[in-house]
């Protein structure tokens, strides 16, 4: 055949095998049909598939063969069991290369590894010419001849551009694939949801129904696929209002809840029941038809659980405020009855001073008198510390700080506990530096919290043991620490010691004279003055209360005689 006549000929080679490639959604009969085209035009009596092989690299036999089967056995036999390593072989060339190859007498072409194994092939020449996909070798297909034969450019050349054609054949089938490797894990993964799906053409019949969705409506898919959708899941009340919106889509297009989550109720046909879903639609066209999905979850325990919270919470009010009413009255209850005793206690102790004034009594009498002063002054101590914290829980604590000689309170607290101090047979130690350090105080307040934390030690020493108050400054601040060698406080007791009416075990165990207002008292005031009041203890080892207090800033009075 003259060059110009067979160029002609392989191009309408291409014309005719285009038209059959672009149908193919699958490689094979795609190959078997340009094969066939190839070998009728060529002569060549036979063409052979190759595919990778699965492991990365390689490539085996596909088991496509057109042509002459029978002319070539030991070929096939051969082949059936090669494997195909990357450059070993035309077809590991192609492979590598991405490039036709063409043996002209596979005999003494070393790269034509079969006929390498002694065996007569049958075959004098072959070419191979990869499929490519996306600039990679997705297969190689191959042709043998009995005869030696030269190269053949303007076949290459075909054979070349025939291999991108099925190339788009190999990217259709995988992109198939993947769409229906898609649509499997979308179908698994609706089918497995914890939430019932429901999917619902534009006639309003259930299309979708998974098993989330047959465990809510309590009704199986081979129930529920094909039925109105509206007379199975939603309530009476609303089946009008459905169909009204789904007539209304689907004549304008326009969404009105779609792609949104909102609440709603759904409706179990079994038994007539609505429940509260939450539900999300959304709609998709497929072959030309609406369809209309959702996701429907089942929050009945949720709304039980809020109202459960809500009710719960109306009754926490309720008692908050029972609560408030009862504290607002003891504290009005204790205002009140603390102010009237105070006036009769006042006046006994009065007369008892009047009575001790008088003159020289009875020794008897004198005990009895100094026990009645002493136990009056105990009635006294305790109105005043009840006053004092409804005072602070009211917020109307208020102190007037001016500076004040640390030396000066310290010295002023111990001597308020002297006469406790003496009946205990305690010493009071008073260690204080001599820089003369000030603070911003109210007098009256500050002294009475620290001879509060000076008492609390007194009482809780073994008779005749020492209680000692230092004080020292550290940078910005003043401490004041009052240390005894009581019994301790157990670490369990520590955080609660500064509550209202809170009494150590031991001080129980004891006897120890106090309503347990004290601490709570010092803490207060201590606050209000900008610091802080800490304990630290330990059983068996005594405890040591610190009061830290902020020194006034440099250039004001804050050191004696400045």
């Amino acid at each position: 055949m003259p060059q110009t006549e067979r160029e002609a000929a392989l191009v309408a080679l291409l014309d005719d095998i285009t038209p059959v490639v672009s149908a193919a959604d699958e490689l094979e009969p795609a190959a078997r049909a340009a094969v066939a085209a190839v070998c009728e035009l060529t002569g060549w009596p036979l063409g052979h598939l190759c595919v990778p092989d699965g492991s990365g690299g390689g490539f085996v036999s596909s088991g496509v063969w057109v042509g002459a089967e029978e002319e070539f056995p030991v070929l096939r036999e051969v082949t059936s069991r090669a494997r195909f390593r990357p450059g070993v072989g035309i077809v590991g060339r192609v492979a590598v290369t991405g490039e036709p190859v063409w043996s002209l007498d596979v005999t003494r072409d070393p790269l034509f590894v079969r006929a390498q194994e002694g065996f007569d092939l049958g075959v004098g020449a072959a070419f191979a010419f990869p499929v490519m996909v996306a600039g990679k070798v997705a297969a190689v297909l191959e042709f043998f001849s009995h005869e030696v034969t030269p190269p053949d450019a303007p076949l290459m050349r075909v054979m070349a551009n025939l291999g991108h054609q099925l190339g788009r054949v190999v990217e259709r089938q995988q992109a198939q694939r993947a769409m229906e490797a898609g649509r499997r894990r979308l179908e698994q993964m609706i089918e497995t949801s914890v939430e019932a799906f429901v999917a619902m053409d534009a006639s309003g019949r259930i299309a979708g129904w998974n098993a989330a969705a047959e465990r809510m409506f309590r009704l199986s898919r081979e129930q529920a696929l094909g039925r109105p959708l509206a007379d199975t899941i939603v309530p009476p009340r609303h089946r009008a209002a459905h169909r009204q919106g789904l007539d209304r889509f689907l004549a304008t297009g326009r969404p009105k809840l779609l792609n949104q989550r909102f609440e709603i109720t759904a409706w179990r046909s079994d038994n007539s029941e609505e429940f509260p879903v939450e539900l999300v639609i959304w709609a998709v066209r497929d072959r030309g038809e609406w369809v209309f999905n959702a996701f429907l979850h089942d929050i009945t325990d949720r709304r039980n659980a809020e109202e459960a919270l809500r009710v719960a919470y109306e009754r926490e009010q309720a008692t908050v405020a029972r609560l408030q009413e009862l504290d607002q009255a003891k504290n009005d209850f204790i205002d009140t009855v603390s102010h009237e005793l105070r006036t009769p206690l006042t006046t006994i102790i009065g007369y008892l001073e009047m009575l001790a004034d008088e003159g020289p009594v009875p020794g008897h009498y004198e005990r009895m008198l100094h026990a009645m002063e002493n136990n009056a002054m105990r009635l006294q101590h305790l109105v005043d510390d009840l006053l004092t914290v409804n005072t602070v829980n009211t917020g109307e604590l208020a102190v007037d700080p001016v500076p004040v000689p640390v030396r000066e309170l310290v010295e002023q607290a111990v001597g308020a506990v002297a006469e406790e101090a003496r009946e205990h047979g305690s010493v009071v130690e008073v260690r204080v530096g001599p820089d003369g350090r000030r603070v911003d105080a109210d007098r009256d307040h500050l002294v009475r919290a620290l001879s509060a934390l000076i008492s609390n030690a007194i009482k809780f020493s073994p008779p005749g043991a020492p209680v000692t108050v230092r004080a020292s400054a550290v940078g910005e601040t003043v401490s004041i620490e009052v240390t005894d060698t009581g019994p301790g406080i157990p670490a369990a007791e520590l955080p609660r010691i500064f509550e209202h009416f809170y009494r150590t075990r031991s001080a129980t165990d004891q006897a120890v004279q106090g309503a347990g207002l004290g601490l709570t008292i010092a803490r207060s005031i201590v606050e209000a003055h900008g610091g802080t009041l800490t304990a630290a203890s330990a059983p068996g080892s005594g405890s040591t209360f610190t009061i830290t207090l902020p020194v006034p800033a440099q250039g004001g009075p804050g050191r004696e005689g400045s």
